[in-house]
C-alpha cells in the first residue's frame, strides 16, 4: 500500500511537493498485521491477562514465549530435520518446575485460554495464544485464528474477521473449525442471506 500526500500552492495552485509513503498492507496471505504499540512491540495491548493469573504465572509464559515456532506459536525446537513440540513435562522443566507440577501449569494455562492443547496420533502440540504473546511479531495467521478463535473474535476488528471468514470459506475440511467459529460463520452465512 501506497500513501501519497501532494502539497499544493494555495495563491496558484500549483504543486508543490508530492511525498510518498510505503505501508505494509494490513491482510494478505500470511495472516493479519497486528498494529504497532506505542512502545513498538507487536501485542494486543487492549488484552488484559486473566485475573487467575498469578505474576509467577505471567513469567513463566513469558519465558515460554521465547520458544515458540514463528507462524503458529506452537512450543517447540528444530531437531532432526523438523520441528518436535515439547511435551508438558519439558514445557514445566523450561519454566523450572518439577514434573508432577508440570502438568498443572499447562492445564491451568490451558482453562485460561493462554495455551492450548492438540493432539494427533503421533504428538501432542502445546501453542500459546497470539493474544498474549506472538512468535514472529507481525502476522496473525489463519492458524492461530482458528485455534484462537473464542478469545480472539471479541479483539480483532470485524473487516479482520471478514477477512478470515473469506479464507476459511476456501477450506475444504470444515471440521478444521472449532464449535464457536462453526456457529459464527453460520450465522454470518445467515446475515449475508437476508441482505
Amino acid at each position: 500500500m501506497i500513501k501519497q500526500t501532494t502539497s499544493f500552492s494555495e495563491k496558484t495552485g500549483e504543486v508543490i511537493n508530492i511525498k510518498r509513503e510505503a505501508f505494509t498492507d494490513s491482510m494478505n496471505e500470511d495472516g493479519y498485521r497486528i498494529p504497532s504499540h506505542k512502545l513498538g512491540a507487536r501485542i494486543f495491548a487492549e488484552v488484559q491477562f486473566p485475573e487467575a493469573m498469578t505474576d509467577s504465572d505471567i513469567g513463566k509464559m513469558t519465558r515460554l514465549a521465547k520458544m515458540m515456532i514463528a507462524k503458529n506459536n506452537m512450543l517447540g525446537y528444530r531437531g532432526k530435520g523438523k520441528i518436535i513440540p515439547y511435551t508438558a513435562e519439558e514445557i514445566g522443566d523450561l519454566v523450572g518446575l518439577k514434573k508432577r507440577r508440570s502438568q498443572g501449569f499447562v492445564s491451568k494455562m490451558i482453562g485460561l485460554g493462554i495455551m492450548c492443547r492438540e493432539d494427533s496420533k503421533d504428538e501432542t502440540r502445546y501453542f500459546i495464544n497470539p493474544a498474549y504473546f506472538m512468535a514472529n511479531g507481525q502476522r496473525l495467521s489463519i492458524d492461530m485464528f482458528i485455534r484462537f478463535q473464542k478469545e480472539l473474535l471479541p479483539i480483532l476488528p470485524k473487516w479482520v474477521i471478514n477477512e478470515f471468514l473469506n479464507q476459511v470459506n476456501k477450506y475444504k475440511d470444515v471440521s478444521l473449525l472449532h464449535g464457536n467459529f462453526k456457529n459464527f460463520i453460520k450465522q454470518q452465512n445467515e446475515k449475508a442471506k437476508v441482505i
